[in-house]
């Protein structure tokens, strides 16, 4: 039975991606399958923003692989969280501890030697050590969607950097768009920030892509949907309540709430309608979805 559940969810999902680009924009709120999205891969697992962490992810068979941006000092956007260089996930292949530096101010070939996936992120207990994973570039996860044999979703965070970098919104957004389209991907692909003003630069230079906002506090809903021109309201999941979830739906922006891990709380979620899920373990999601109709965990 959890065969078939999971076969029929998968010929669900490749229909309605088949049918459309992304559900908020087609679709609708509320209207198709729920979006499963691994954060920064499946982190729960795997280190996180890794290529291990999102070959893992399209093994699952999740919805959308999503994941960080950053940006070089020689504009090459590569996929990592924080603005500097993690010193707690991330050592030279020598062993030396890797430079507490600011990705903006050096340049991709010095990424070449730091591996990011021989220490295991301690808060995740299930987390496995992949030695010699390297920091990616953007261009490579996105050549990875394309070519995954299911229409496997992107979800891009644009991270935004301090003013030394030089870079404004409006230019990571381009340098976003830019790779995205290089790939063939804007049907598949949304863009997210906590930034209002990267996701309004990417309404203005790719209109067609979705533009989910990051928000934490429920008091900035509005404002922040407003000012971003979002497709997609993407809030912090432990603020979230049922009745904000419809009121955004019914205005026709999808709700996709981030990092909801404990099942409890994946399957109040699901409950209340959400239009997807970002998790750090997007196979407790899939479990979820993958039980028969009434049957108890």
């Amino acid at each position: 039975m959890r065969f078939a559940n999971r076969l029929f969810r998968g010929f669900a999902i490749v229909a309605t991606l088949l049918a459309g680009t992304w559900t908020a924009v087609n679709a609708g709120p509320g209207e198709g399958s729920l979006d499963v999205q691994g954060h920064r891969g499946w982190r729960g697992h795997y280190p996180e923003n890794t290529m291990a962490a999102f070959r893992a992810a399209l093994e699952l068979r999740v919805t959308t692989l999503e994941l960080d941006v950053q940006v070089t000092r020689d504009g090459v956007p590569v996929v990592h969280h924080d603005p500097r260089l993690n010193r707690a996930r991330c050592v030279r292949d020598d062993g030396r501890p890797v430079e507490h530096l600011r990705l903006s101010r050096i340049d991709l070939a010095e990424l070449a030697d730091i591996d990011c996936g021989s220490r295991a992120n301690g808060k995740f207990p299930e987390q496995r050590e992949v030695p010699g994973e390297r920091i990616p570039r953007l261009d490579q996860v996105l050549e990875l969607a394309r070519q995954a044999d299911y229409p496997v979703r992107v979800s891009i965070e644009i991270k935004m950097q301090d003013s030394s970098s030089g870079r404004t919104a409006e230019e990571l957004a381009g340098i976003v768009v830019e790779a995205v389209r290089a790939h063939g991907l804007e049907g598949r692909t949304m863009v997210q920030s906590f930034d209002p003003e990267a996701l309004s630069a990417v309404a203005e230079l790719a209109p067609e892509l979705g533009r989910a906002v990051l928000v934490r506090s429920p008091g900035a809903y509005d404002r922040a949907v407003e000012r971003g021109r979002a497709t997609i309201l993407a809030p912090r999941h432990d603020g979230l309540t049922r009745a904000a979830v419809e009121r955004f739906q019914q205005r026709g922006i999808a709700v996709i709430p981030w990092t909801v891990n404990k099942p409890s709380a994946i399957e109040r979620m699901i409950s209340w309608g959400v239009d997807g899920v970002i998790s750090d373990y997007p196979d407790r999601v899939l479990e979820i979805l993958d039980r028969p109709e009434g049957a108890s965990p």
